[in-house]
Order: C-alpha cells, then sequence, then structure tokens
C-alpha cells in the first residue's frame, strides 16, 4: 500500500461514518497549536501536582500492610 491508497481508505471510513473530511490546512499556526497545548498541560500537571506518586501509593499501601501485621501479632510486633 502507498500513502495515497491510506489516504483513500481513512476517507472511505469518514465518509461512513459520516463524519466531515478535512480537505485543507486548517486556520491554527504550528505556533498557537503548540502554545495551546503547552497550556492545557500545565493546568493539568497543576491539577495533578497534589496526587500521589504510584511510588507513594505502594509506599502507604505497604504501611498499611504492615500496620495489619503488627496487630495480629500482637501490637509490638513481637510473637
Amino acid at each position: 500500500m502507498h500513502m495515497k491508497d491510506w489516504i483513500a481508505k481513512l476517507d472511505d471510513f469518514l465518509k461512513v461514518s459520516e463524519r466531515d473530511i478535512l480537505d485543507h490546512a486548517g486556520k491554527v499556526s504550528q505556533e498557537n497549536a503548540r502554545l495551546k497545548a503547552e497550556a492545557e498541560y500545565d493546568r493539568y500537571r497543576a491539577l495533578t501536582a497534589s496526587d500521589p506518586s504510584p511510588v507513594e501509593k505502594h509506599f502507604e499501601k505497604a504501611v498499611e500492610e504492615l500496620k495489619q501485621i503488627k496487630g495480629k501479632k500482637g501490637g509490638d510486633g513481637e510473637k
């Protein structure tokens, strides 16, 4: 298959899906698109900054498991 074949296949798929086919380069410049993407990513990062990392979640889970084990052994960790 060549690129023109893939383009035709995609256009056919979009037509069947009743979607519009983009036949021009659009109105947004690459620079504006990049700035928008960076701004959205910065906003996302700010929202998720307070979320614990996977390592922190794993550590908290391990601490809870150790507390449960300690509680089963009598409270001071000795047999």
